[in-house]
């Protein structure tokens, strides 16, 4: 009997040490990264200007979607992610989230804003799937630059299209803006945003790679060598930014799922703290997608460094440039 009692006292322990261990992460760590990630993503939009607006980069249309998507990255960060961090740390809520009239409108733009971020990535990989195209190709049009307003509009339409479930879904009550049929909510959005778009992404990954080894295989002369390396450096970046966002989306659409699933269960409070800890923290890195697009060009484009150290250097002070 007194075996039972100490092996129970044993288990309660560690269940307790487990909740104490997970809420101090979460208080010391979770709930300041999306402090952590406005401030790099602030520092990434910046960056990404400075370049895309370059001389050499503002006619590349490939460069303007991408100059697109990082607006509506750091509006993202500033719409959805600083409230987060403002309503954890310090109990502020923003005025219109208890607003009737503006609910559906504000779950609209909440999802708004991140699927649109991602199909500007999408659009940047079309573009250059257009541009792999062969010059007889109708295709090849999609990359002229004459063309990006119109694509551009496009983008926004079906970003806007399939976020309408924010206002289709939503109603506003005395327990706040809630969904009223969260199995189409969850469905949609499982559809729409974590399985839609990286598969599109990865349909013209593999389409650009085959054009690209296509044309090196009509390619010939003196301008192999230089092919090959421009190539294989374009196909690196397009593959890690698909790879990143793949990753990044992946873990928040699994927690998203389980937690919709098990949300009738009973739980223990152990496993309801675990859950809360992974959903948020999850959650916070999907968040991340509007955080890596200055990085990995950093990391993953020659060209995107030289111009940004160029785009830097016109910035200084006369005497510090000819230094």
């Amino acid at each position: 009997m007194s075996m039972n009692v100490s092996t129970t006292n044993i288990t309660l322990t560690q269940v307790s040490n487990t909740i104490v261990i997970l809420n101090l992460l979460m208080n010391q760590f979770v709930n300041y990264l999306p402090l952590i990630f406005i401030i790099l993503g602030f520092i990434g939009f910046i960056g990404n200007a400075l370049t895309f607006l370059q001389f050499e980069l503002r006619s590349n249309t490939c460069c303007i979607y991408s100059l697109c998507g990082s607006i509506v990255d750091i509006i993202s960060l500033f719409y959805n992610v600083l409230p987060l961090y403002l309503n954890t740390i310090y109990k502020i809520y923003i005025p219109w989230i208890n607003m009737s009239s503006l609910c559906k409108f504000h779950i609209f733009i909440v999802a708004f804003l991140p699927h649109l971020s991602i199909n500007f990535l999408l659009m940047s990989i079309i573009d250059r799937y257009a541009s792999t195209c062969k010059l007889t190709s109708s295709i090849r049009h999609l990359s002229k630059i004459k063309m990006v307003p119109y694509l551009n509009g496009i983008t926004i339409i079906f970003s806007c299209l399939a976020s309408l479930r924010g206002i289709i879904l939503y109603e506003n009550t005395s327990s706040g803006c809630i969904v009223i049929y969260p199995l189409l909510n969850n469905i949609l959005y499982i559809v729409l945003n974590c399985v839609m778009q990286p598969v599109a992404m990865l349909i013209f990954v593999v389409l650009t790679f085959q054009n690209v080894q296509q044309s090196r295989q009509r390619a010939g002369g003196t301008n192999t060598t230089y092919l090959h390396h421009s190539r294989k450096q374009f196909i690196t970046m397009i593959f890690t930014q698909v790879i990143v966002t793949a990753f990044i989306l992946l873990p928040w659409a699994i927690m998203y799922m389980y937690n919709n699933i098990s949300a009738n269960f009973t739980k223990t409070s152990e496993q309801q703290t675990i859950i809360n800890f992974v959903y948020w923290l999850t959650n916070y890195w999907f968040y991340l997608n509007n955080v890596k697009s200055f990085y990995l060009s950093i990391l993953t484009s020659r060209l995107f460094r030289q111009t940004f150290l160029k785009a830097l250097i016109r910035l200084l002070p006369h005497d510090c440039k000819y230094q």
